[in-house]
Parts: structure tokens; sequence; C-alpha cells
């Protein structure tokens, strides 16, 4: 069951995240297909990152917390709060998947 780690930002980090955005993309990168999918949250505003989410293919919580503890926003003070929460997969796509 894969795990998502679910990382709010500290306010106004912009100067911060762009300073480290190569540092996370290559330590994303790093991962390999482990990182089943990453991205932004935003505000309402569309634009204002406000902290990311990582769903990461692993059922090893300790793992997922490393690497969230490694990322260079975490390692650079921007995130505030991290969680590591599991996933399971019902729906993709339009489509219900069915029951495990």
């Amino acid at each position: 069951m894969p795990l998502l780690i679910y990382a709010l930002d500290r306010p106004d980090m912009d100067d911060a995240r762009e300073a480290v955005r190569d540092a996370h993309r290559r330590h994303l990168s790093a991962a390999g297909n482990q990182v089943l999918s990453a991205g932004a949250l935003l505000d309402d505003d569309r634009k204002t990152v406000i902290g990311g989410v990582t769903l990461l293919d692993t059922e090893d919580r300790s793992a997922a917390e490393r690497f969230a503890a490694d990322d260079p926003y975490a390692i650079a003070g921007i995130r505030t709060e991290t969680r590591v929460i599991p996933w399971r997969r019902r729906w993709w796509a339009g489509a219900f998947l069915g029951e495990d």
C-alpha cells in the first residue's frame, strides 16, 4: 500500500523554495519509480504554493519518513508540517478498481 506524504509549507517561503527547487526535484528523481506522483499544493488563487504531496510506492513507513525528512525543502526549513498517511487506490481515471 503506497504512502502519501502530505507536507505544508511555512508562509512566505517563495525565495527559499526557489533556491532549493532543483535539489528537491533531484531528490524526487533519485527515488525513481518509487515516486508514483508528486506535486504542489496550491492556495485558492491557484498560484501560491502552500505545500506538496508525494505518493511513494512503499509500505515501509520509516522509509517514507526518511524520504520526507531528506527532502531539501524539509532540510531548508520550508516545511511546517509533514504527515505520512497510508493510501489505498479505489478509483483511477474515472474507473472503480474494485475491493481488495
